[in-house]
């Protein structure tokens, strides 16, 4: 008997994953009265389709299917379904799912998000966004996405999608604990967590917010039995989290290959826009944008500057209004240097360390054509227009998705006598 209990403890110690939370209808294999698949939430979009397949199935009866026409890589068509969850303390999780893909040009793919009791998301992870992307065509095979949960965690509302063209299967979704038997992290791994701890330490301005003894302990939890920096990313993602819970809306995790494309191209399609308004108000819309690339930011800004430069011209301009309302931020100095002629001349703003260090803090401008930092010139238009009429009155607009660089942009007017913003962010 002694013997039978020892072998049993082996073998579920030898176990990293146990299974111990259910999800209603993980297999899709239940259709209610009107054929649909609840709890699981689905709505139709254009370009793409959903159906229960019960030929190709992984286990069960059925299985979830996906199918896209939409060549758009921006847009996706997810399902969900909030499952009750809680914890006493800290503990990894994986969200797990037999996914299959037919010539998937972009990706499919799980997701989730921990919710606490009022329903805010306190958690988040994406598959694709931990490095592993599901494309091209590929049998059954079961993923699995790791996620911390912590004693706020209620619920979670948890999924996956589609996007782009191609089709994908879903099916036997699982809630996982992760055992936390594992050992220490590699030094390889415990030294880049350590340096990216370091990051937070001395460059966010939530950091006295945050509680370091408890997030320290809790970074332990997860890196626990990591040996590659390949596989930090759940760890990074919950220091992002928690940033979040202290109120840091604005930190984000930018891999390699994004950081290169942001010097390279400007991934928001969306155009300045100008027209005139009844009584001779000017209208500006400025976006975000998105690049470093100097070529396009001066062209960005000269844009903006022609348009100014052209409704002064033309008509007689009362007022101005400059719509910040659907700039979701990005790089600030190219938005400053196309707004500069109705933001005049000297320091806008001001940049402050949170350890008023002199020499990272400074003033950021616009002067004769330019914006930047301190001494620095970022973006210069080449011929700057000057207004005719200084002192017409210019009306800022600032919405909910007015953030970062946008935000930046509005509190360029703040303290002229002729501006005001209008809106809440």
């Amino acid at each position: 008997m002694y013997k039978k209990i020892t072998l049993l403890t082996l073998i579920a110690s030898v176990f990293s994953l146990i299974g111990f939370s259910q999800i209603p209808n993980n297999g899709f294999d239940s259709l209610s009265a009107d054929s649909s698949i609840l709890p699981w939430k689905l709505r139709p979009l254009a370009g793409y389709s959903y159906s229960i397949d019960k030929t190709t199935r992984h286990s069960g009866t059925a299985a979830l299917k996906l199918t896209s026409t939409n060549i758009d890589k921006s847009k996706f068509i997810p399902f969900s379904q909030t499952v009750p969850y809680e914890v006493s303390e800290l503990k990894k999780i994986a969200i797990t799912a037999y996914i299959k893909c037919q010539d998937v040009q972009t990706e499919s793919t799980l997701w989730c998000q921990v919710l606490d009791e009022n329903g805010k998301m306190i958690g988040f992870a994406n598959l694709g966004a931990q490095g592993l992307k599901i494309a091209g065509t590929a049998d059954w095979k079961k993923y699995s996405m790791p996620i911390m949960v912590n004693a706020n965690a209620k619920k979670l509302l948890l999924g996956g999608y589609l996007s782009g063209t191609g089709t994908a299967w879903f099916d036997d979704f699982q809630i996982e604990e992760i055992s936390q038997n594992a050992g220490p992290a590699s030094a390889e791994v415990a030294s880049y967590i350590a340096s990216f701890l370091k990051i937070v330490k001395e460059n966010s301005i939530y950091t006295d917010s945050l509680n370091w003894p408890r997030l320290e302990k809790a970074v332990q939890v997860i890196s626990a039995g990591m040996t590659k920096v390949d596989e930090v990313k759940p760890v990074l993602d919950y220091v992002i989290s928690e940033l979040r819970n202290v109120g840091d809306n604005h930190s984000y995790l930018q891999n390699k290959v994004a950081s290169t494309q942001y010097t390279q191209t400007n991934s928001n399609p969306t155009k300045p826009e100008s027209k005139l308004l009844d009584g001779g108000i000017g209208y500006i819309s400025v976006p975000g944008f998105s690049t470093t690339n100097e070529k396009i930011s001066v062209e960005f800004a000269t844009e903006i500057q022609n348009m100014i430069l052209d409704l002064e011209t033309k008509n007689d301009i009362k007022g101005w209004i400059v719509d910040l309302r659907g700039n979701t931020g990005g790089n600030m100095y190219p938005m400053i240097a196309g707004l500069g002629p109705l933001t005049g001349e000297g320091t806008l703003g001001y940049f402050i360390r949170m350890d008023n260090k002199k020499e990272s803090s400074g003033p950021w401008f616009y002067k004769k054509g330019s914006s930047g930092a301190g001494k620095h010139k970022t973006v210069t238009v080449l011929k700057p227009y000057k207004l005719k009429d200084s002192n017409a009155k210019v009306a800022v607009l600032i919405g909910p998705k007015t953030s970062s660089s946008g935000e930046m942009t509005a509190i360029s007017f703040i303290g002229k006598k002729n501006a005001k913003t209008f809106g809440t962010l």
